[in-house]
């Protein structure tokens, strides 16, 4: 198979990077990559950390600071879970519920991480 030009590379990086932001994992992308775009195993994982190197290189020109994205992160926390109230899925919300408060360390557990209590005697 003939190397891919510039242009080319550059192509398959974006649909990579689409197909990240559009919430795919790794895996997928790699799969993609390998059957789609017909590359190898070593040449998919390039190309996906190139997509992810893209999407870091996008944010950081942005200027996006840790409170932004906080905030935005919040905000869609608090639509997911008025979206899973909406469609009575407790476990979507409860998923919500604690995400929220890993991020904004304001819950119970917050002090000493999921899974661990500290007793008390």
């Amino acid at each position: 198979m003939p190397k891919a030009t510039a242009a080319e590379t550059a192509d398959r990086i974006e649909q990579l990077q689409r197909m990240i932001l559009a919430g795919s994992n790794n895996t997928e992308c790699f799969a993609f990559a390998r059957q789609t775009l017909g590359v190898s195993r070593a040449q998919g994982y390039k190309l996906v950390k190139r997509a992810w190197q893209q999407i870091k290189l996008d944010i950081d020109e942005t200027g996006i600071d840790r409170q932004e994205l906080l905030s935005w992160s919040i905000q869609t926390l608090i639509t997911a879970s008025g979206q899973a109230m909406k469609q009575k899925n407790p476990g979507a919300v409860a998923s919500c519920i604690r995400q929220l408060d890993h991020m904004t360390g304001t819950g119970y557990n917050s002090q000493c991480g999921y899974g661990f209590h500290r007793r008390t005697y």
